[in-house]
């Protein structure tokens, strides 16, 4: 069933199909399986995707048309404009390129994909009112920002989302950030939400984990090639989450997707939780994610197994380390 989407007239179903890996993101990808991806996952009761112009330099946003154009009326559509356009008339440029891209007259919600302080967010914002007022966009929010970078957007202007990375694995938003997007009435939209595979019941240990996804701060940059940080990482606490999740799965019948999801879908200010697929039957399985709603005591399980964890990483939101959040 859907809903309001935080203080937007959008009515959007609780998961968020991403755009991203259809455009290759996470390997080679047959553009027919991407096209049927999108349209089971619609069958299936999903009317809210996010796509950004970064994804394949706009071959996402291309997809998407390919895949749902005649569905426009739908659905309900957001897209990111990268941080290299956040000058007044480059972002309005790129909005024009995705508006075209994604052939149609309005983006629902548009997103500076991340804090670009090269260029004043007075700027920036400036540029997202004048496409709303243009009737280009309908509501615009921003995503990777932190509190005080957030606390400057809120002073420009009504922000309608913040898309975070948020799942059992990366709590770090709620030290400050979560609490600042609940009292401000800020939805976040959660992406990254099965750790690019880790929640999807594959692994039972994180030494099995591909080399190209172990990248984020849980994991020691002495021992994984690509990790650009130089932490040390919390691989224990990350192991004895996985083992505790393992272990529910057994003892409630449910998938890891459901219970990281279901997890995900009752914290405090989401308003949706992204979740992408490579083919139709993928997608299908969506509408597990759509339906599952947990227990308190799953709930409380789930939160208590994964403390040791977000209290080790802590509260720096960038999931990489790239510093790049404030």
């Amino acid at each position: 069933m859907n809903r309001t989407f935080g203080n937007t007239d959008l009515k959007t179903s609780s998961i968020v199909y991403g755009c991203m890996g259809g455009a290759g993101a996470f390997g080679a990808q047959e553009e027919k399986d991407s096209i049927e991806a999108l349209q089971e996952a619609f069958n299936v009761g999903i009317n809210f995707f996010d796509t950004a112009e970064a994804y394949g330099d706009g071959y996402s946003e291309q997809l998407l048309a390919r895949a749902l154009g005649d569905k426009r009326s739908e659905l309900v559509i957001s897209s990111k404009v990268t941080p290299a356009n956040m000058a007044p008339d480059d972002l309005i440029d790129a909005c024009e390129r995705s508006l075209k891209n994604l052939g149609t007259d309005h983006i629902d919600l548009y997103m500076l994909h991340w804090p670009n302080r090269d260029v004043p967010f007075a700027d920036s914002i400036g540029a997202l009112q004048k496409l709303k007022q243009d009737g280009k966009i309908r509501w615009f929010g921003v995503s990777n920002f932190g509190t005080r970078d957030l606390d400057e957007a809120l002073g420009l202007g009504e922000i309608s989302v913040n898309q975070l990375p948020y799942h059992l694995f990366f709590r770090a938003i709620e030290f400050e950030v979560q609490p600042k997007c609940e009292a401000a009435g800020v939805p976040i939209m959660c992406y990254s939400s099965l750790m690019q595979g880790l929640l999807a019941g594959k692994y039972r240990s994180l030494q099995e984990f591909p080399v190209n996804r172990a990248r984020t701060r849980m994991f020691d940059h002495r021992k994984w090639a690509e990790v650009v940080h130089t932490e040390t990482g919390a691989e224990d606490a990350g192991q004895e989450l996985l083992d505790a999740l393992w272990a529910l799965v057994e003892q409630t019948g449910l998938s890891m997707e459901e219970l990281a999801i279901g997890w995900l879908k009752s914290r405090p200010a989401v308003g949706g939780v992204i979740v992408g697929t490579r083919n139709a039957a993928q997608s299908r399985d969506l509408k597990k994610l759509l339906d599952v709603e947990l227990d308190a005591a799953t709930l409380q399980t789930l939160s208590d197994a994964s403390n040791r964890l977000k209290e080790d990483l802590g509260s720096d939101i960038d999931m990489w380390g790239k510093n790049r959040t404030r």
